[in-house]
């Protein structure tokens, strides 16, 4: 087969965290996720297709060939975050950025290495499971009942996602207490604190707590 270019790893690593999250990925989500013509999706989508890495089927999903392509480059980029937040200590969004940038060029020996010092970490900074790792899922804020519940991710890692949950303290792990649940937003509380937060909906249903 011949050896993909950078933006092609892009679309098929997309395609993952889409059925990931979603179950199941649409040309739709490719043109929101990167921001280009339709055209130019389905020229990707074609030459993809003819690599044998995706089918349609109900949307777009990947190959067990494309699954392989993907894990790798997932792998690779939520190990870089990790190792750029545990152990330079770089915020969420610089470690995100400079992720897109490794995860196409560490070797698989490296990632190894990298991995055992570590310590094999289950996930990324995030909460997003490193693939052979076990996944827990839960439910967005927005779906979750009133008390207490664990962070477990922050589903989308769109920039401004990403900062206010890091600036506000929704890191994964963390106990918080679902006061109220409506169309207008989530209030809640952090431990160890007396002072209630209300989330906007567009930030709160993109934060997974525990069912």
């Amino acid at each position: 087969m011949e050896e993909l270019s950078e933006p092609l790893e892009n679309y098929v690593k997309e395609i993952y965290e889409l059925e990931e999250i979603k179950g199941k990925a649409k040309v739709t989500d490719l043109i929101e996720a990167f921001h280009v013509s339709p055209g130019t999706i389905s020229k990707a989508i074609n030459r993809l297709e003819k690599m044998g890495l995706i089918q349609r089927k109900d949307g777009l999903k990947l190959t067990s060939e494309g699954r392989k392509i993907a894990e790798r480059l997932i792998r690779s980029h939520r190990l870089s975050e990790r190792l750029l937040t545990d152990m330079i200590g770089l915020d969420w969004i610089r470690s995100h950025e400079i992720a897109h940038r490794l995860e196409h060029i560490w070797p698989d020996d490296v990632l190894d290495v990298i991995d055992m010092k570590l310590d094999r970490p289950a996930t990324c900074p995030h909460g997003h499971p490193i693939p052979g790792r076990k996944v827990e899922l839960g439910k967005s804020m927005t779906n979750a009942s009133l008390g207490k519940h664990r962070i477990i991710m922050i589903i989308r890692e769109e920039e401004w996602i990403l900062r206010e949950a890091e600036k506000l303290g929704l890191l994964p792990g963390v106990e918080v207490v679902l006061l109220e649940v409506n169309e207008t937003g989530v209030k809640i509380r952090l431990p160890d604190s007396e002072k209630e937060i209300t989330l906007q909906p567009s930030l709160a249903k993109e934060v997974m707590v525990s069912d």
